[in-house]
């Protein structure tokens, strides 16, 4: 189970690619606003099914939000998977160990953990559910102060309705 609501977020500090930057922490993440961690590996096929969700969800919000993607891969190979889907954010890499993924509690990936600026958790999901992923859009549309331009997932999207990861 990911961690709770109003729990403290652990930091990190870990590689990244895709910003400039070579690493990057949690308190760099949450600077100017709350972060959105997208936790994730390549052979899930959960994460295949639901990243280009969370890659739209990154270009709704990621002007509030910083974005990240948190690898259970090597960021290169991660880079390159998530450049195909379309999500610009930047990826971490927690292959080495899974330690941030252990702190955050992961039982499962995909998950995602939505951090404040205070660096408490304000919300955490893992697996897809498709009623879930249409909450995120409307949490962070409501925290955004940015309309909803329709739901995240449909019933004919080809997406099933909830799989968990």
């Amino acid at each position: 189970m990911t961690l709770g609501p109003g729990t403290s977020a652990p930091d990190f500090d870990l590689p990244a690619a895709g910003d400039g930057r070579d690493r990057l922490t949690l308190a760099e993440l949450t600077t100017s606003g709350p972060a959105l961690l997208a936790f994730f590996k390549m052979s899930c096929p959960v994460c295949v099914l639901s990243f280009p969700v969370w890659a739209e969800l990154a270009r709704r919000y990621g002007g509030w939000a910083a974005m990240a993607a948190v690898a259970q891969d090597p960021r290169a190979e991660a880079r390159r998977w998530l450049d195909d889907l379309g999500f610009a954010a930047p990826v971490l890499d927690d292959s080495d160990g899974f330690a941030t993924s252990r702190a955050y509690d992961l039982e499962t990936v995909p998950a995602l953990v939505l951090v404040g600026v205070d660096g408490k958790v304000v919300a955490s999901s893992q697996g897809w559910d498709r009623d879930r992923a249409n909450a995120w859009d409307a949490e962070l549309a409501e925290r955004s102060g940015r309309p909803s331009p329709g739901p995240l997932s449909t019933p004919d999207d080809g997406l099933p309705p909830y799989r968990p990861g």
